[in-house]
């Protein structure tokens, strides 16, 4: 791989049953179409274990992850996936995130547009932007929508544990619970919505480096997602 090139790790999570499309470019130029270099797409089970590798078509627009996933996975459990993108900083001075869109079709359920996380690299270090993240937080409406609250954490790491320490915030009490993800694992933690009669307002996520962390929302009678978004992020 050429050294003149950038890399960028994303990764988010699919799951069975869903449409699930990915725009792989959002930039547009109107003198020429930019494309990335290459893109390398893995999969991996909640164990750790690769389900499957391949490398996509750097020049498409759109990625059929739900088409995709339906092939990989060995049953109805949800897959960490890893989207990752060489990219030519000539062509993108600032790096080509990846935006997705999430509808399952077989319930009266709302389509979910969401940027992917970039969990690894993509930022040039001369825009002072070269640490790695490990704080984000989310808000929480004052009013609920969905019945089940959780937050998906996944580790992109090859070599190492990583521990993230988990917040729950509500009106005068907080709760924690720490987990440790090994390379590749990924988990679902469940928020609880109330705490004492207090109504969950705020989770916070700390770790030592960038996890591929989302919020969920989930219907208690179907699983159905109804919110999934990414964490607002700290630079230390």
């Amino acid at each position: 791989m050429s050294s003149r090139l950038s890399a960028l790790l994303s990764a988010t999570f699919a799951e069975p049953g869903y449409e699930h499309l990915v725009e792989l470019i959002h930039q547009r130029d109107a003198a020429g179409r930019r494309r990335l270099e290459t893109l390398d797409v893995e999969f991996y089970d909640a164990g750790g274990h690769l389900l499957a590798a391949q490398s996509a078509d750097p020049g498409l627009e759109i990625l059929d992850l739900g088409e995709m996933i339906e092939k990989v996975a060995q049953s109805r459990d949800r897959v960490l996936v890893l989207f990752d993108a060489r990219y030519s900083e000539r062509v993108f001075p600032y790096r080509p995130h990846h935006y997705a869109y999430l509808y399952r079709p077989t319930f009266d359920d709302p389509p979910l547009y969401y940027a992917i996380n970039a969990t690894l690299g993509g930022v040039p270090d001369r825009i002072g932007a070269s640490r790695l993240n490990n704080f984000e937080t989310y808000l929480f409406r004052t009013r609920g929508f969905a019945e089940r609250y959780s937050l998906l954490l996944g580790s992109a790491a090859r070599f190492t544990d990583v521990e993230a320490r988990v917040t729950c915030y509500y009106a005068s009490a907080t709760t924690t619970t720490t987990v440790t993800l090994a390379p590749r694992h990924h988990a679902e933690i469940v928020l609880p919505l109330e705490h004492d009669g207090e109504p969950l307002a705020r989770v916070d996520l700390k770790s030592m480096f960038r996890l591929a962390s989302y919020v969920v929302g989930r219907r208690a009678s179907t699983g159905s997602l109804v919110l999934f978004d990414h964490l607002f992020t700290y630079f230390k």
